[in-house]
């Protein structure tokens, strides 16, 4: 009890208010009634060893002994906020990882490990960190404009940005957005050192040497989409040439211009070549429709004419038919054939035509005054 009170107390009240202060603290009221009479206590005997004969000796044993006590309390009271800190600087190391994200663990600045979605541990700064990055949100880099306070981009030339040089020679103007995401974390950490500065560099590149490849006519007109899609295979294989980590997800021009000192001009010049595509396709669509029209007619033509020869030669070949029979009966019987064949052709030449007959052997006259003749079902009879 003596040396407990000892050790908190010395003779002229408290040398260590710290100690003391958080001790009071804890112990309550009790502790503060028996540190008052141990101070009582304390005083007396030191008073007492003062009158004595022993002088400094029997006080300097009694501050050897205070001292010794109260470097164990510190030491103590030391190991326990060292390991208080040790506790909170260990509980630093836990992180979560949100679900459209990944992270990268590295010790000493060195990679060791992935890490997916959800909570996890590792050993804290300065010895461990985590660079944790978002794998599906889509990134968007804007060229020759910007959708956003233009101030920001003081340090951009977006004039130089959008002015790019075709095939045949010619200055376009152009806007145009690359998106991206990171297809590996790992890769995009470690493989380029600025990533975002590496991606619009390559992208820039990447449709500069497209539209160098471009006649202007088709980059203004019909050839956007075949420059888009083009773009987006250059950009991707220079990205991979790097190991960036990049997935390049959408290659778009938004605007396509010629220079603004001449796009009057060329906008008279697409009017023109707008007119001559309807003029032609007019044409194309009247020839469209009078070609098969024309097709149908000839084939028509074609059939009639084959149906006109075929029956030519039916009739030709009934004719020889008929003149054969003919012939073969006229070998029989010559006089009467000969006969017969006078008789019909003469029937066949004086049947449309009006006919008179004359008797010459009756009285008056010798006209018969009426004789219907004209039908053609009679027959001239001798």
């Amino acid at each position: 009890m003596f040396g407990k009170i000892f050790a908190n107390q010395g003779p002229w009240g408290s040398w260590d208010n710290n100690d003391n202060k958080d001790k009071k603290n804890n112990k309550g009221n009790e502790i503060d009634d028996v540190i008052k009479k141990g101070e009582d206590f304390i005083k007396k005997i030191m008073g007492e060893a003062l009158k004595g004969s022993s002088g400094n000796g029997s006080g300097g044993k009694k501050n050897n002994i205070k001292n010794n006590i109260n470097n164990t309390d510190r030491k103590k009271i030391i190991g326990i906020v060292l390991l208080s800190i040790l506790l909170l600087w260990l509980s630093t190391g836990f992180y979560k990882v949100e679900p459209d994200e990944e992270a990268v663990v590295l010790y000493f600045g060195k990679y060791h490990s992935l890490s997916t979605p959800g909570l996890d541990y590792h050993i804290p700064y300065p010895i461990g960190e985590v660079i944790k990055l978002s794998v599906t949100n889509v990134n968007t880099e804007e060229f020759g404009f910007s959708s956003i306070n233009r101030n920001s981009y003081n340090n951009r030339n977006l004039d130089a940005e959008s002015l790019m040089l075709t095939g045949d020679e010619n200055i376009v103007d152009i806007e145009f957005q690359v998106q991206w995401q990171i297809s590996d974390i790992k890769n995009f950490i470690f493989n380029i050192s600025d990533q975002i500065l590496t991606i619009r560099k390559a992208s820039e590149s990447a449709m500069r040497e497209i539209i160098a490849r471009t006649p202007i006519s088709d980059a203004l007109a019909e050839g956007k989409k075949r420059i888009e899609d083009q773009t987006k295979i250059l950009l991707q294989q220079i990205l991979d040439s790097y190991s960036a980590g990049v997935r390049v997800a959408l290659v778009q021009l938004r605007r396509v211009d010629p220079p603004s000192q001449v796009i009057d001009a060329y906008r008279d010049v697409q009017t023109a070549r707008a007119n001559n595509r309807e003029v032609i396709n007019k044409a194309e669509s009247y020839a469209n429709d009078i070609i098969p029209r024309a097709n149908g007619s000839a084939a028509k033509m074609m059939q009639e004419a084959q149906a006109y020869k075929q029956e030519v030669i039916a009739k030709a070949e009934g004719e020889i038919g008929r003149y054969m029979e003919v012939y073969k009966q006229y070998r029989r019987a010559k006089r009467v054939t000969k006969k017969r064949i006078y008789l019909e052709t003469m029937e066949k030449l004086y049947s449309d035509i009006d006919k008179t007959i004359i008797d010459g052997n009756s009285s008056k006259s010798g006209v018969v005054p009426y004789l219907p003749l004209n039908n053609k079902n009679n027959k001239i009879t001798q």
